[in-house]
């Protein structure tokens, strides 16, 4: 019996440290750089907090993540537009260093899963 109550709480345990850990939401644009290739996004899903569901607050200068088309010699970026769907993509690390040099780095804060590290994953339509 005693085991069974410390692998219960072992797992509780586990879950809460889990239910902190942000790995992607579902979101709405609400703005799109198209010189800078970012978006502002509102997380479309509530968290439950102690019993109550709330909207999380908007992400801001989210990176958008594309695959660059080229015709004709000229790369074509998505048009991204507000209301449009996606998914936003938390990444493990603090990644500005990487991104900013595009090559391999050490971290440069202590952030995981953050909205700072975050990246926009394509749109999605609703309803299919």
């Amino acid at each position: 019996m005693r085991k069974d109550r410390e692998l219960s709480n072992i797992e509780a345990n586990e879950r809460r440290i889990l239910q902190n850990i942000k790995v992607a939401d579902l979101v709405q644009v609400t703005a799109f750089n198209k010189d800078k290739m970012t978006v502002d996004v509102k997380p479309l899903v509530k968290r439950n907090i102690s019993g109550t569901y709330v909207s999380p607050p908007p992400i801001l200068s989210v990176k958008v993540v594309y695959v660059p088309m080229v015709a004709d010699d000229v790369v074509l970026k998505p048009n991204i537009r507000a209301g449009d769907l996606g998914v936003v993509v938390y990444l493990d690390l603090d990644s500005d260093s990487a991104i900013s040099s595009g090559a391999e780095s050490q971290p440069t804060s202590i952030r995981l899963h953050s909205g700072d590290d975050a990246v926009f994953v394509g749109v999605l339509t609703p309803g299919l």
